[in-house]
């Protein structure tokens, strides 16, 4: 797919993730000038009108809300390349990461941004639910963060319009199983409150680093959702506050009636969480396996394909009433004697026990399943390690994507059965060993140390340069360069602008060059013509230096201008006129004793192309000014003469497109 254009308009640059049904690209919309992400459908399903309805209903979906934290939906089409369909939504492009990279990197998130992202995505949903459209699939997977926190959801690959009262469940779980609802593992009614509960997970798994309920297959961890009591968020980090802990809770309820409302009733309590209060109902209502053989026939069908089937068994429980009231037992009975019988028998235990194990010939193999502590702070798994009777080993190892103080891995891994007082083997993160030198280019040094200071980088030496690109005061250049990897603590060399520097150009030799010749030159070294004035001179030939307004050697700023004389060629000799000619006879203005006179203007080609206007002022003795000539010339004509007759001694200024350009 890559360097082909879907539709005319999308130019497909990269890929940048894949899903169950499409693949997903960056691509440059190529008339709106800007970058879109285009989900273009997996080829197995291009000939399945089943996943091909799917495909439409997702656009339509997500084309029908618009949220500023919900990814927009631009476009949907279909295109041949190659004698090859391709059907595609064109989406937002949002530059980030996901939710999940961020849990998997950082572990257990501080309180305030899990509830933070909380309420993004509650509200979200909130606008979703409006528009009577559930998500279905809501995981960290499907949150894209961009650079400024912003929070968007994304991929409604299996969201469905509701109607207003229910939606019919399809033959297959649709959603990650770790994150799917009592409900939707059974296979029953599905609502708004199924995506709360998927919600009260990515909550969960924001604050512990680890997702609440997990096994070795689909079927394992969706029968957890129904029937496993919750382990409270705040027994794997207590670090989380009782408020924020209490809305975990509260949406993750098994009964949906128990949970938050709506995503409006959850997105207050976390924009308050400090101080959300909540007593969580008797959780013996949660179905045990056995009970419903109906539900697990069901949630088989639902997790795998019927072919597989879960062994059914029967619980039963006897009980006796007595239908008389029994009496009311003394303080004594009640309080004491219980106490009393608890201690002797904890005390008859500790000495069986220890009679046993010195009087036992074999020693007696006790097998522990081995929790997850994978994603914990070190001190948090060594302790819960202890707590089941295990030890531990730790190896510590440079992991630039992991916090330091995260275990990484454990060996065994969890649910292996060992023997009471085995090794767990943790592998921890030393964290980041180096760090990238940020771009401090055009940055003040203020604004430098600060950016430094967030990588733990420190200021170095500091120099200071000319420069013609960066103002005064703005850092230059910097070593290590931007993007080299160094040791934490390591100062950084900068070097500091002084801003443009006065550049100095020495005159050359210009007499007796041509005119045209002279203005190269002096562009070329930084300088400019100035005035030219126009003389004269039986030795300098027409058009060429008479003299230049500075000696050759002097030091002029660069950018200076330079006046300059141009010689005009030897002086007409006067003729005779005839005798039948009278002064005032335009033709005789060059005879003897005549007052008129004939004046030559030299015009050097002054544009490349197109046209200029030439206009001839004469300055009369007086001051007064009037205009004698005024005409557009091509630049295709080259070099010009304008010739004029005036009377002796006049002046004339000529400008050349409204600007002086010489005078005589």
């Amino acid at each position: 797919m890559i360097g082909k254009t879907l539709g005319n308009r999308y130019y497909i640059e990269e890929k940048v993730g894949i899903g169950g049904m499409a693949k997903v690209y960056k691509a440059k919309d190529t008339i709106l000038n800007r970058y879109v992400a285009v989900k273009v459908l997996k080829d197995q399903y291009m000939d399945d009108d089943d996943f091909l309805k799917k495909f439409a209903m997702e656009a339509q979906s997500a084309a029908s809300i618009s949220h500023p934290n919900i990814v927009s939906v631009y476009d949907v089409g279909s295109s041949s390349i190659d004698n090859k369909k391709y059907n595609y939504i064109v989406m937002e492009f949002v530059n980030g990461t996901t939710l999940k990279e961020i849990i998997q990197k950082e572990g257990p998130l501080d309180p305030d941004e899990v509830a933070k992202y909380g309420v993004q995505i509650a509200e979200a949903l909130d606008c979703a639910h409006r528009n009577n459209i559930i998500h279905r699939d809501i995981k960290p997977q499907n949150m894209l963060i961009d650079s400024e926190g912003n929070l968007k959801v994304t991929d409604f690959g299996i969201a469905r319009i509701a109607s207003t009262s229910t939606i019919t469940y399809t033959s297959t779980v649709l959603g990650t199983v770790h994150y799917i609802s009592p409900e939707q593992a059974k296979g029953k009614f599905i609502d708004e409150k199924s995506d709360i509960y998927s919600l009260g997970v990515v909550l969960y798994e924001m604050a512990t680093g680890r997702v609440p309920y997990d096994a070795s297959n689909a079927v394992g961890i969706a029968l957890k959702h129904i029937q496993d009591d919750l382990i409270p968020p705040k027994e794997y980090n207590d670090g989380i506050p009782d408020g924020l802990n209490q809305i975990i809770i509260k949406a993750l309820e098994k009964d949906s009636a128990d949970r938050f409302i709506s995503a409006s009733e959850i997105k207050e309590a976390l924009e308050d969480y400090r101080n959300f209060y909540y007593i969580s109902q008797d959780t013996e209502k949660t179905a045990k396996i056995g009970e419903n053989i109906e539900d697990q026939k069901t949630l088989s069908q639902a997790v795998y394909p019927p072919k597989k089937k879960i062994t059914e068994s029967v619980y039963t429980m006897d009980s006796n009433e007595d239908d008389e009231e029994e009496k009311k037992p003394s303080f004594f009975v009640r309080y004491i004697l219980p106490v009393l019988l608890a201690f002797l028998v904890f005390m008859t235990f500790l000495f069986g026990r220890s009679i046993f194990k010195k009087n036992s010939t074999e020693d007696e193999t006790v097998e522990i399943k081995v929790p997850i502590v994978v994603n914990l702070e070190e001190d948090k798994a060594v302790q819960i390690l202890e707590e089941q009777g295990l030890k531990t080993k730790i190896d510590r190892i440079d992991n630039a994507d992991i916090r330091e103080g995260l275990v990484i891995s454990q060996d065994p891994e969890q649910n292996t059965l060992v023997e009471e007082g085995s090794t767990v083997t943790l592998e921890v993160s030393n964290g980041q060993t180096e760090v990238s030198v940020p771009n401090l280019a055009g940055l003040t040094i203020e604004n430098a140390r600060v950016e430094l200071r967030k990588f733990d980088l420190n200021i170095g030496e500091i120099s200071k340069a000319y420069s013609d690109s960066f103002g005064e005061g703005q850092i230059i250049d910097h070593a290590p360069a931007y993007g080299a990897m160094v040791s934490p603590g390591q100062k950084v060399d900068i070097v500091i602008s002084k801003g443009k520097e006065d550049k100095k150009v020495e005159m050359i030799q210009l007499i007796g060059s041509d005119i045209r010749n002279a203005s190269i030159q002096l562009e070329k070294i930084g300088l400019h013509v100035g005035t030219i004035d126009r003389r004269y001179d039986d030795e300098i030939e027409e058009d060429h230096i008479l003299w230049q307004q500075f000696r050759e050697g002097t030091t002029l700023e660069e950018g200076s201008t330079v006046d300059l004389i141009v010689s005009r060629g030897p002086k007409e000799s006067n003729e005779e006129k005839p005798n039948n000619e009278s002064d005032d006879n335009p033709s005789s203005s060059n005879t003897v004793g005549s007052k008129k006179k004939k004046y030559n203007f030299n015009i050097i080609q002054p544009v490349q192309e197109g046209e200029y206007k030439v206009t001839i002022i004469k300055v009369k003795k007086n001051g007064d000014e009037i205009k004698v000539y005024e005409d557009m010339r091509s630049a295709s004509e080259g070099d010009i003469t304008i010739s004029l007759e005036d009377e002796r001694d006049a002046k004339f200024k000529i400008y050349i497109n409204d600007v002086l350009a010489e005078t005589n």
